[in-house]
């Protein structure tokens, strides 16, 4: 008979599917008792699954059935942010406190740091003086830097330590998040080099750290972007980078499930963000609450759709005695809104990866008006000679042509504008050109399209 696998926090390997059912019958019956021993065979992360498919309500409930407060503490690491947001501010910090303690620090602080100043410092007050001191330093650092994602648990020992005292340490560690590597300090707790426990192993007990460390480590600042942490744990294919300060003192490791969190939800976050609804929504919402978050972005896209027909009313002589114009309408606000998709997802990138320098946006700026000019006058003309081929109409095809290369500029200038302000106000590109500027491009495009017919068929 095959012996379960366990998870980090001790809990059973199974199949959520079969599960997930199980918990819903028994707790329809109130049979709490048999639902805790199902509940304590899930995984954490299946566990959160299955609860974030509840309603709140329930699934509140079922959550403060999780017999063992690791494995709650765990559930709660993994499930949705607005279930999780949900039980800290609807239940009283003393029923999460003993629940909280069981998280590394890391996770604890990044609960925490997204609760409200008031509730946040509820919980801080209830934590013992360690555990405070923990969160605290972890708050000081941005959430999208090393020193945000870190855990200030790590492996260390002084550089003049022997082997056999090491793997001695080894043997009486507690509960760590991760003890991979060993990392190596001088007498200053400055990081000088890093050992495998395999290394540590293999070698003679005799022998000092210095003497089988590898001095080349791979390290970041506190202040280094989540970003760029991910990319050294793929190259390198590291389980943990160390985080050092300025004086190269090490103060914490970031551990690739961190990382792995992390890209996971900046994933997410860009699915949800470039879809019509806020970030917010999700399945479990109710049916009222999906309406009031959807409503005010389709009705700003139904007044940018009202006055854009307003402005081809206020045309609509000129489209009498030239309706073909019509027909072309479409060619024109495509080739806009594709130039324009294009510049808003180099932009996303660009600024994700840089910050949002200056010299960053300048050399974005002049590339994409560049490749702008030359797509824009290439399609311009294709589009040009296409009109002219299908109705040997010469001015009709200047039109067409003219107002493509204007739109196309005009829709990578709006959307570079758009992709600064919203890194200014820290909010991603796609939201503005998603939800503000194709309505405003559509308008303009427009506007342009008939006032250039108007005055190239006299009027």
């Amino acid at each position: 008979m095959a012996t379960p696998q366990l998870d980090p926090l001790g809990n059973r390997e199974t199949n959520s599917h079969d599960y997930a059912e199980t918990i819903s019958r028994l707790f329809r019956k109130h049979s709490f008792t048999a639902l805790q021993k199902v509940l304590s065979r899930l995984f954490s992360s299946d566990l959160a699954r299955i609860l974030d498919g509840y309603t709140i309500d329930e699934a509140a409930k079922i959550f403060f059935l999780i017999p063992s407060h690791r494995q709650a503490a765990s559930t709660l690491k993994y499930m949705g942010e607005e279930l999780r947001n949900h039980l800290m501010q609807e239940f009283a910090p003393e029923k999460l406190l003993p629940i909280l303690e069981e998280l590394p620090p890391d996770d604890r602080a990044d609960i925490i740091g997204r609760l409200d100043s008031s509730l946040a410092k509820r919980f801080m007050g209830g934590l013992d003086e360690e555990s405070m001191r923990e969160v605290a330093d972890l708050l000081q650092y941005d959430a999208d830097t090393a020193g945000g994602l870190m855990t200030p648990e790590f492996f260390a020992l002084s550089v003049d330590t022997t082997v056999g005292a090491a793997i001695d340490a080894v043997r009486s560690l507690p509960y760590f998040e991760m003890v991979f590597y060993l990392y190596i300090l001088d007498d200053r707790r400055r990081l000088v080099g890093v050992s495998s426990l395999r290394q540590l192993i293999l070698n003679d007990p005799s022998k000092t750290l210095a003497e089988i460390m590898n001095p080349r480590t791979i390290k970041v600042l506190t202040n280094t972007p989540s970003a760029e942490v991910a990319e050294i744990v793929r190259r390198y294919r590291l389980l943990g980078v160390p985080v050092v300060d300025d004086m190269e003192v090490l103060v914490g490791v970031v551990t690739v499930d961190d990382v792995i969190s992390t890209m996971e939800q900046e994933i997410t976050e860009d699915l949800m963000k470039s879809a019509v609804s806020p970030q917010t929504e999700v399945v479990h919402h109710s049916f009222s609450k999906n309406i009031t978050m959807r409503l005010p972005w389709l009705l700003l896209a139904l007044a940018g759709a009202l006055l854009t027909g307003e402005v081809i009313h206020f045309f609509s002589p000129l489209l009498g005695n030239t309706l073909v114009l019509a027909a072309f309408m479409p060619l024109v606000m495509n080739m806009t809104g594709n130039m324009a998709t294009s510049t808003a997802a180099a932009s996303a990138k660009a600024l994700g990866n840089r910050g949002g320098q200056v010299s960053s946006f300048a050399r974005l700026f002049f590339m994409e008006t560049g490749i702008g000019l030359i797509l824009g006058s290439l399609s311009a003309l294709i589009g040009g000679v296409a009109t002219w081929q299908l109705l040997k109409d010469g001015v009709l095809a200047q039109v067409v042509g003219i107002t493509i290369l204007i739109n196309s500029l005009l829709g990578i200038l709006l959307t570079l504008f758009f992709a600064k302000t919203s890194e200014r106000l820290r909010t991603r590109p796609e939201f503005f050109s998603g939800r503000i500027s194709r309505p405003l491009l559509d308008l303009i495009g427009v506007a342009i399209y008939f006032s250039l017919a108007k005055v190239m068929f006299g009027g």
